[in-house]
């Protein structure tokens, strides 16, 4: 799978894609590190556009997201 041709994004789209991915991980039934958002923040911009990311997480946070980040104890 070959990464959308973006050479730039704005901020409200790389925040898009931070909220997929992590929503995206929140129904994992591993425990969240900042390595797998790292990779699955690539994997989604390979998944969507940017306009469809955006389009993906407005609906995301409408419904209130997946995710529930803790911190470590």
């Amino acid at each position: 799978m070959e990464l959308n041709k973006v050479k730039t994004v704005s901020k409200k789209q790389a925040k898009a894609y931070a909220v997929i991915a992590l929503d995206t991980l929140g129904v994992a039934p591993n425990d969240l590190d900042v390595k797998m958002l790292w990779e699955e923040i690539e994997v989604v911009m390979k998944l969507y556009s940017p306009r469809e990311a955006t389009k993906k997480a407005e609906s995301i946070l409408n419904k209130g997201g997946n995710a529930i980040w803790q911190k470590k104890k």
